[in-house]
This record gives structure tokens, sequence and C-alpha cells, in this order.
């Protein structure tokens, strides 16, 4: 277990996407809602959420099909001291995410956490909220690549090999300044940018700085049936 110190005097925000559909696993249900050591999968990042004391407020994003279970679930689990909003997902990760912003009236940071990746730690909410808290626009966990990385062309011919030194994979937790990273979704809605993390909208934006933290290279996002193998 991380025993941080951190004092952040700020009040944050943390969003669970809890949305997706499962296409890629090929089941008939949200994978979110896998079974995982007797719980749906996303509970593992709610309750790590819940229970953290740098936290104020929790959203959740889910499938309008399943609004009624959620509210459910976390009343049954005595969350809605902390979950302020069960936010309904739009048909991208991108909207939803933006839909639960929406619903933030009011704070200085938000922390937003795939609800597949179940391997949600203290340590990484307290780092990055003390990036943001010390500068930075942003702070997202990921590590750097093991392998060598090729670029290919549409034909899958090799066009170059970067230096893998400066390649990351990025996961989640991203954390960030919240009018910043409101402002973000806010400009890609108008301008119809599409883009497959929130990070990529404020690396969009002049002037702003993201750090990269290292964290763990089991802390997947489940999401083919090749990565059930992580939950045993």
């Amino acid at each position: 277990m991380y025993c941080g110190k951190s004092k952040i005097n700020k009040k944050v925000a943390f969003i669970l996407a809890a949305a997706g559909l499962g296409k890629r696993m090929g089941l008939d249900y949200p994978k979110q809602f896998l079974e995982y050591k007797g719980e749906p999968l996303f509970y593992s990042s709610l309750k790590i959420a819940f229970e953290n004391k740098l936290i104020d407020e929790i959203y959740i994003i889910t499938n309008e099909e399943n609004l009624e279970y959620m509210n459910k679930f976390c009343k049954e689990k005595e969350l809605f001291s902390k979950v302020k909003k069960i936010v309904k997902g739009g048909a991208e990760r991108q909207e939803s995410v933006y839909n639960a912003l929406r619903e933030i009236k009011n704070a200085d940071y938000v922390i937003i956490q795939d609800g597949v990746r179940p391997f949600l730690e203290d340590e990484y909410i307290e780092k990055t909220l003390e990036v943001v808290d010390d500068g930075y626009d942003g702070a997202v966990i990921g590590v750097k690549v093991k392998d060598t990385v090729k670029l290919v062309d549409i034909d899958n011919e090799i066009i170059s090999t970067p230096a893998r030194d400066f390649i990351i994979l990025v996961h989640t937790p991203q954390t960030f300044k919240f009018d910043i990273i409101k402002q973000a979704h806010e400009e890609a809605k108008q301008r119809k940018i599409k883009v497959t993390d929130d990070s990529m909208l404020v690396e969009r934006m002049d002037n702003k700085r993201i750090k990269f933290i290292h964290g763990n290279y089991d802390n997947i996002k489940i999401t083919t049936k090749e990565d059930l193998k992580f939950l045993k």
C-alpha cells in the first residue's frame, strides 16, 4: 500500500467512465459488469476512489439502460455520500466524459478513470494530483514501451523506427485542472474533433503542460478476451 502524505487543499472530482459496450470482447453485456472478486469490474476502481480521502466527489458514467442498476448498486453499497451523479453516457467515450464534466459545478481538479481498468491505486491518484497541484495542467499514468516500435503505412510496409525511450503507453487515471479539461472538451465539441483519450484534447491547447508519471505494467484495460487472464 502506498503511504504518501499529500495535502491537496483543493476540491477534487473523480469521473469513472463505465459506459462501454464490450463489443471487442464479444459479450452480450457491457464488459464493466464482468464479475471480478465477486463484484462487477467497475467497482474495483470505484471503491478505491470512494475510500480515497483526497477525492471529494464522484461522477459515474454508464449506459442509459444501466442507469437504474447503477443507482441501485450505489444505494446498496452506501456510496451516495460521495457519488454525486450517475451520468448517462454518450455515443462515444469522449462524449460521455463531456457529459460528466458538465455535471460538475465546482471543482479545482478532475481525475478521469476507465471503468474497465480495475487496478487503480491510491498512489496514482496522489501522484497525479501532486503534479497538477504543483503547476502542471495535467498528469497521466502510463508505462514506457519495452519493445522496439515500428511505424507502418496502410499497406503494412515499415516506414520508420522511432526511439522507444520517448514512447509511452498511456493508462488512466488522467488528472487535470477542471477549467482546462472542460474547456478542451468544449472546444473539441464545437470543432467536431475526435480523440481517443482526454490528454489529447489538452495537448492541442496552447501553452499547456502535461506530465507523464510511470505506473505499473499490470494496470491494464480489460478490452479483449485475452485480457481476462489478468483478472484471476
